[in-house]
């Protein structure tokens, strides 16, 4: 990873999102296709945020974790993954069991990883989730975006106290303002497998949930075998979860294994397309 003191020119760059004080572009950099983020405020948070990015992001080497290939004072170069996110995905409906069950695994592999090296996501959602395009079943998924992350090893958390995440995917407990606490990860990662199977989230009113307002949750979708792992996972207590990304992906994979399905499938891409 290269840290560079002066701002990084960029060729044939291409709009994908702005927003926050941060402009996401496609570009060209040093004879490769790359996704750069740009600072473009001067918001002390949005700093703070932006280099908590960076810092977190350099740190990580695993290859369901999106790469940090550079980052200078106001840029953060990732390697370009060719595909689509998780949600574009699930916007043309449902996934086949097999495929719902090797992208959530891809994304306990990831978590796994992330809490081995003492940090949480704290906004894993299928917006920050991509599918590889041609890669291997068992190696399509990349998690992406680090800004909302807690990082054990850093000395400040620049987020504590506030409500970080998105309403559908977070835990109960990160909406009271905790962090730092992995099960909140698994929570999401159980949401992302009902998603991915159901084509929506479990709980229509999701900020009532957190609150402890109701638990109206829609039917578990998928395979009766999946049932106890998804309850599990959304549990409102973490302490109720399973005990790691470990624990949660060794349970998928004797599910799996029990319908006939090969996690670790290096046959057709999940995007053919």
């Amino acid at each position: 990873m290269q840290i560079m003191s002066a701002v990084q020119p960029l060729e044939g760059t291409v709009l994908v999102s702005r927003h926050g004080g941060v402009v996401a572009e496609r570009a060209r950099w040093q004879d490769r296709d790359v996704f750069v983020k740009t600072l473009e405020s001067n918001d002390t948070d949005t700093v703070a945020r932006f280099e908590h990015e960076g810092t977190v992001a350099s740190c990580l080497n695993h290859r369901q974790l999106a790469t940090l290939l550079a980052r200078s004072p106001t840029q953060l170069f990732f390697s370009w993954i060719e595909g689509c996110t998780l949600r574009q995905r699930i916007e043309n409906g449902p996934l086949p069991v097999p495929e719902a069950l090797r992208v959530t695994a891809g994304v306990l592999q990831g978590l796994r990883q992330l809490h081995w090296q003492g940090v949480t996501h704290q906004d894993l959602k299928p917006e920050n989730v991509l599918l590889a395009k041609s890669r291997p079943l068992a190696d399509a998924v990349r998690i992406i975006d680090f800004g909302m992350s807690h990082a054990r090893g850093l000395p400040l958390d620049i987020h504590q106290g506030t409500r970080m995440g998105t309403p559908h995917f977070m835990a109960p407990e990160q909406f009271r303002g905790l962090r730092g606490e992995p099960r909140s990860d698994l929570y999401s990662a159980g949401v992302l497998l009902f998603d991915c199977l159901a084509g929506f989230p479990p709980y229509e009113d999701a900020m009532g949930w957190l609150a402890g307002l109701h638990d109206d949750r829609a039917a578990l979708p998928g395979p009766r075998s999946l049932h106890p792992l998804m309850l599990a996972a959304m549990r409102r207590d973490p302490q109720d979860r399973p005990g790691s990304a470990a624990v949660m992906l060794d349970w998928l994979s004797e599910i799996a294994a029990g319908l006939g399905v090969d996690l670790t499938a290096q046959g057709d891409s999940l995007l053919s397309s």
